[in-house]
């Protein structure tokens, strides 16, 4: 036998009931696509990113109509602050008719300054004496750092409210009276502190009328009823500014959604065309 045959691997001829081994792929030929998982997820994510350019889209194009959410809202926010200018110009001081009443300049005397804690301030005119002392707050204790608050501990103003007076004239004069008083022992506390010179305060000091409103002034000059018509103003005003951002908030979106249109449009259009590149392919979502 020559030699080469020894090396020779005989093949087994293959029979009917055997099936061959196969054999090599030819090239060439047909052969169907892989799929891959992060085909798939690329696909659901497109498909999403689709509806959500839809919705943009419709939202946009809205904004080429004459009524859309935005147009709404900004009337919405005209009519707010057409409302506000309205009840800031009804407020107006309301004149209250009711007799003059004008004390005489008999002097407040400072009787008592006591600044240690409990800080305790004693005032005195026309015979009445009213002494005002520090409301501690004991969680406050050791560590204050604003002046005391005070509060009327003994004494009142009914003797100095003139007894001709009707009776809703005279709770509303008293009233002041208390206010008045109490702003002049925060003064003389505060001013002690300090070492400053304290001012001469009169009775007449403190029943000079409001030419505004027919009230009375405080010892600084200010009238409280018209101090809280100023307040209302300004919470007005507040309101009024805080609608008007928001207007030009609203504003300045619709005009930056509008130009977002043709970007809008071009997103879109590229996510259509890698959907149907991966749809070509086979792929599904599932």
């Amino acid at each position: 036998m020559p030699w080469w045959k020894l090396h020779r691997t005989e093949q087994p001829t293959p029979t009917d009931d055997r099936p061959a081994e196969p054999g090599p792929r030819e090239s060439g030929g047909p052969t169907a696509p892989i799929i891959r998982d992060a085909e798939r997820r690329s696909l659901r994510r497109l498909l999403q990113r689709r509806a959500d350019l839809a919705y943009d889209l419709a939202r946009a194009e809205s904004t080429l109509h004459a009524e859309n959410e935005w147009t709404e809202r900004i009337g919405q926010l005209d009519a707010a602050i057409a409302q506000a200018q309205e009840e800031l110009a009804a407020i107006r001081p309301r004149a209250r008719a009711g007799p003059a009443i004008a004390l005489p300049a008999t002097s407040i005397e400072v009787v008592e300054v006591q600044p240690a804690e409990p800080a305790t301030v004693v005032l005195r005119a026309g015979g009445v004496t009213l002494r005002y002392r520090e409301e501690l707050d004991w969680a406050e204790r050791g560590h204050q750092l604003a002046l005391p608050r005070l509060g009327r501990e003994e004494g009142d103003v009914d003797a100095l409210v003139p007894p001709d007076l009707p009776a809703e004239d005279r709770e509303r004069f008293a009233e002041h009276l208390r206010h008045s008083f109490a702003i002049i022992a925060d003064e003389v506390l505060e001013r002690t502190v300090d070492g400053e010179t304290l001012p001469r305060w009169t009775l007449a000091d403190v029943s000079r009328p409001c030419a505004a409103c027919g009230g009375w002034l405080d010892p600084k000059g200010r009238c409280p009823a018209c101090v809280e018509l100023d307040w209302q103003r300004q919470q007005i005003r507040d309101d009024a500014e805080r609608l008007r951002k928001e207007r030009d908030d609203v504003r300045r979106d619709l005009e930056q959604t509008r130009e977002r249109l043709p970007i809008i449009r071009r997103q879109r259009a590229e996510t259509e065309v890698d959907i149907r590149e991966l749809q070509d392919k086979g792929v599904t979502p599932e």
